[in-house]
């Protein structure tokens, strides 16, 4: 059942990629037309598929879905104080890039790293102890739970205050694995690190597992309203179309109790 949950919603993100949008409106049009079908089916889909093609590379529909996805963000909650409970910071991997065989942050890991290390010196001028979880593993030979604690030594974060989650492939696992580290360090207070366009199925997948994480977001992301359509707000809509998707996925499973 799970298998098959995936795969479909698989399919479905494909339907936010503006170039298979392009692919499958040709490969219909040319089947209407090789089956002599109505002329206007085949001119019926082509007008369909050029606005669909337009509001996302306009940045109308990005914009729409920008807000929907990081407007309860945009305010940083303040942080707690709470006697007995120690402030975790769990900061997601946001992806790692190889070039000529030397692994490097991809540029969106900085800002949760930036974030991050704001949250740990605003507790650590206060005398408080706290701990950083970095989870990711990404798919590259070093672990960007391994990068992030490189990069976190040189901005003074001491290493007894690192543990590197190494094992998750994805926010589900992200939140799987951060949850049973977090269980056996007991009670703490919990800060997620992670981009805007990403945290409200962050915080879902979090809570799936009766954790109550204090949103942080990192970055945001956005479109600009334009005349013409261009691949800046193409690219950008379909990274947050495909979250929608995800967001989506996460209240299905939860709803079916399949994300346990």
């Amino acid at each position: 059942m799970k298998f098959l949950l995936d795969f479909l919603f698989r399919v479905l993100q494909l339907f936010t990629e503006p170039y298979f949008l392009v692919f499958l409106a040709v490969v219909i049009i040319a089947l209407l037309r090789r089956r002599n079908k109505s002329k206007k089916w085949r001119v019926g889909i082509l007008i369909t598929t050029v606005l669909m093609i337009i509001f996302i590379g306009n940045g109308f529909l990005g914009k729409l879905t920008s807000g929907y996805l990081q407007e309860s963000y945009l305010n940083t909650p303040d942080v707690k104080n709470t006697v007995g409970q120690i402030p975790v910071i769990v900061v997601l991997g946001g992806g790692v890039v190889d070039i000529d065989h030397t692994e490097k942050l991809h540029t969106m890991s900085y800002s949760r790293m930036v974030t991050a290390y704001q949250l740990y010196h605003e507790f650590k001028k206060n005398n408080q102890p706290c701990k950083i979880i970095i989870s990711g593993k990404g798919r590259g030979k070093k672990s960007e739970a391994e990068l992030f604690s490189e990069n976190f030594k040189k901005m003074g974060v001491e290493d007894a205050d690192i543990i590197k989650e190494d094992q998750s492939m994805n926010t589900y696992q992200n939140a799987k694995f951060s949850n049973e580290i977090l269980k056996k360090m007991g009670a703490s207070n919990l800060y997620l690190v992670t981009s805007g366009f990403h945290m409200k199925r962050s915080v879902a997948l979090f809570q799936t597992f009766g954790l109550k994480p204090i949103p942080q977001s990192s970055d945001f992301i956005d479109t600009e309203i334009t005349v013409f359509p261009n691949s800046y707000n193409a690219a950008f809509t379909f990274v947050m179309l495909k979250e929608v998707v995800g967001i989506w996925q996460v209240q299905l499973y939860n709803s079916l109790g399949m994300n346990k």
